[in-house]
């Protein structure tokens, strides 16, 4: 229900600190996620608030309900300290990022997808020996620094546009089928059927 009149100025000030933090430990969890929605942001806020109001003088207890949490998301986005978009916000400030070991690990991982070309072993595989953990590929997936094409089967972003670019030259000549994309991309008929699927999925 929406408020029935302005919010406690007290209550508005605890409610952007502890908004923002809630965003804050989403972006540490998962730095290459670049928004999150506004209810899960709400959600984290309340999964951090203790069970009973808690007596030191440091914890104000919160007792605004969801639809007045939104409005003050509304506030932060028109303060600038969050951007949005639809039902989706993130942090203005610049977000955090991937240690330089993880962060090297990951090259490493793209590094070897792009070496086999257009028949890319599975990147579970390859991050399981890496010492990358699954939460992480699914990142590199949302942040479209991988292009997922099919079960098992992802392309660095840069591969995958090279894939796209040969296609786009071969499907101006003639329409392309699964024997055509396995023959111009020397790989197997099960990695020319998901590159298909992909494009079409793609509107290519």
């Amino acid at each position: 229900m929406a408020s029935q009149g302005p919010i406690d100025p007290v209550q508005q000030r605890v409610a952007e600190r502890r908004l923002v933090d809630a965003l804050r430990r989403f972006h540490r969890r998962a730095p290459l996620r670049p928004d999150v929605r506004v209810d899960a942001v709400i959600a984290e806020l309340h999964a951090a608030e203790p069970a009973r109001p808690s007596g030191h003088r440091g914890r104000q207890a919160l007792g605004l309900t969801d639809a007045e949490l939104r409005g003050v998301v509304d506030g932060l986005v028109r303060a600038g300290t969050m951007q949005r978009r639809g039902h989706r916000v993130w942090l203005a400030e610049a977000p955090p990022e991937l240690d330089r070991t993880m962060r090297a690990r990951v090259v490493q991982l793209l590094a070897t997808l792009r070496e086999a070309g257009a028949t890319p072993p599975p990147a579970e595989a390859i991050a399981k020996r890496l010492g990358i953990p699954v939460a992480l590929l699914d990142q590199l997936r949302a942040s479209g620094e991988l292009v997922s094409a099919g079960q098992r089967i992802d392309f660095p972003r840069d591969a995958w546009a090279e894939i796209n670019r040969r296609l786009d030259r071969l499907a101006t000549a003639e329409r392309l089928s699964v024997r055509l994309v396995r023959d111009e991309l020397d790989t197997t008929r099960r990695h020319a059927e998901a590159i298909l699927v992909r494009r079409r999925s793609d509107g290519a």
